[in-house]
């Protein structure tokens, strides 16, 4: 249950730091002892919001509770959880309750709540997953990269694609892979869309390189419409395989998907998720 132990430490982390100005999302895989990467990535597939979407609404429900029961300003309230300015933080507290932070202390002011989340292990599964390992040498992949940040990216990779296919840039290069690579240390990471190619291939000018290192991969199969079935396996390997398997843990630098040929909107379109992999300790 490493993961979860993971997991543990990241949530009492957020709730131990909440006025912390250092509170970020790098702060919390720290304290983790976690891969920023994969800390997001699992989070977002158990909670379906990104990490720092969690860290923002629970200090905002705090800002709210603090402004109800304290005796202090907006200003100093603001100040406290993270905020720079009265302006960023009355925007960002209208946001999520509805009120300005004038209002929370009058009569009947209604305030969301959001308690801190609490890990609990239930019985899950029970249905087969398409699950192989493989040991590879290192594989040189070319294409196009861009960095994202974890909150944008689930929005904003789609677009990367649909740019690459509006702009013609698949004429160039045929892609059919989409690799995360992890930047150490670092709250985003650069996405490549990629093919395999040989490691003294030309490179298209506005296209690079980057070397995949020799890992055990995790390779996992689905069949269906996208982007459904890629979500839904996604976190059925962070709720269902990483919890209950009992040889690997997630290895840190990077992740394949990979997208075979055939219409994305068809029921029984296939298409891989590559996770790296080592021994349990």
């Amino acid at each position: 249950m490493e993961w979860i132990d993971a997991l543990g430490r990241a949530l009492r982390y957020i709730e131990d730091h909440l006025t912390d100005t250092a509170l970020d999302t790098a702060a919390v895989a720290r304290a983790a002892a976690y891969s920023p990467y994969y800390l997001q990535r699992m989070f977002y597939a158990l909670t379906e919001q990104t990490l720092a979407e969690y860290i923002r609404q629970r200090r905002l429900s705090a800002a709210g509770q603090a402004l109800r029961t304290a005796r202090c300003t907006v200003l100093e309230t603001a100040l406290r959880f993270g905020y720079e300015t009265p302006e960023s933080f009355h925007k960002a507290f209208r946001r999520f309750h509805g009120i300005p932070p004038s209002a929370a202390r009058r009569a009947g002011a209604a305030l969301r709540y959001l308690s801190p989340l609490q890990i609990q292990v239930t019985l899950t599964g029970g249905t087969t997953m398409e699950c192989t390992t493989e040991t590879m040498p290192a594989m040189s992949v070319m294409g196009l990269a861009r960095r994202f940040t974890d909150e944008a990216a689930f929005t904003e990779i789609p677009k990367f694609w649909e740019e690459y296919h509006a702009q013609g840039m698949d004429k160039t290069l045929c892609c059919y892979l989409g690799v995360c690579i992890e930047e150490p240390g670092e709250p985003d990471f650069t996405y490549m869309i990629a093919r395999f190619c040989e490691a003294d291939a030309p490179v298209p000018e506005g296209y690079v390189k980057h070397v995949l290192p020799a890992h055990t991969w995790a390779k996992f199969r689905t069949v269906g419409a996208l982007p459904g079935s890629l979500q839904a396996l996604n976190r059925r390997i962070y709720r269902e395989w990483l919890p209950n398997n009992p040889a690997f843990v997630l290895a840190d630098g990077c992740n394949v998907e990979m997208y075979h040929e055939g219409d994305m909107n068809a029921p029984d379109y296939v298409c891989e998720i590559w996770l790296p992999v080592k021994p349990k300790a």
